[in-house]
């Protein structure tokens, strides 16, 4: 009997405790919140504070340009990019692009040795333009020239008074070769057969031109060529009718020495050559 009064005692016991710990768990006049004064959502009212302190304000949207992933409170500073070209110079400038995308296109000369060289050119659009002197560097081939110059044979025993003054001019091909270096060096060479020379009614065969040079050379004007050989000191000048980067057409007088029948003669080579750079 005593075990029972016993036993009915713990059990009234353990329903009178447990109701008290309900009663402190669940007050009517409890306010959750942060009750931290240094946080930004700091809230006077909270008795209880639930853990959702923030120290950190930005823009918390994922979908913004700024997203700060940190962030606990919006500051309402969200932006959101315009992916686009932002430069005007471009052909695809996009005038609502508010971040740049690295996509502009803009069309220039892009080849530093040019006249008219564009930094900021990411496309070339074949405006390069170049000076006569940069055009003219390298090695060319002379594809034809056209010649002609008057030689007096008049001094040649027995039959110069026969061949008397002659008027020697033609066309060939393949004659030769010029080398110019961005040293304002040059060399060059001169080989061609000349057409055969009619006499009366008697037609003299075509002699050989062959004769080398090297010196120096510049441009004057952008329509001239100016030469100066190392050797002799003689001073050439050639007229630049045209020249691209791969084609020249030159005209001038090349002054030389020729053999002719085992005579010396001084001669001077009015020519209209053709280069085609190698």
């Amino acid at each position: 009997m005593k075990q029972i009064i016993k036993l009915n005692a713990l059990i009234l016991i353990a329903l009178l405790t447990s109701s008290c710990n309900d009663d402190e768990e669940v007050l009517p006049n409890t306010i959750f919140g942060c009750t931290d004064v240094n946080a930004l959502n700091y809230n006077s009212n909270a008795t209880s504070n639930d853990g959702s302190c923030c120290y950190i304000q930005g823009c918390t949207d994922v979908n913004a340009s700024n997203y700060d992933s940190d962030a606990c409170l919006d500051d309402g500073s969200c932006a959101y990019s315009n992916l686009g070209c932002t430069n005007e110079e471009a052909i695809n400038y996009d005038p609502n692009a508010t971040e740049d995308d690295g996509s502009c296109i803009i069309l220039g000369c892009i080849d530093e040795f040019a006249t008219n060289f564009n930094p900021n050119a990411t496309n070339d659009d074949g405006s390069c333009e170049y000076s006569t002197e940069f055009l003219f560097y390298g090695n060319w081939d002379i594809l034809s020239l056209e010649y002609s110059t008057e030689i007096d044979l008049s001094g040649i025993p027995t039959v110069g008074t026969f061949l008397g003054t002659q008027e020697i001019d033609g066309e060939a091909n393949n004659a030769g070769s010029w080398t110019f270096l961005n040293d304002n060096s040059f060399e060059n060479n001169i080989s061609f057969q000349t057409e055969p020379i009619n006499v009366a009614t008697f037609e003299v065969p075509g002699f050989p031109i062959d004769f080398s040079s090297s010196g120096t050379w510049e441009i004057q004007n952008d329509d001239l060529l100016v030469i100066v050989d190392n050797t002799t000191s003689t001073i050439s000048n050639y007229n630049i009718l045209s020249i691209q980067s791969d084609v020249a057409f030159l005209s001038g007088t090349i002054p030389f020495s020729q053999e002719i029948m085992g005579f010396s003669f001084e001669l001077a080579l009015e020519v209209e050559m053709q280069l085609i750079k190698q």
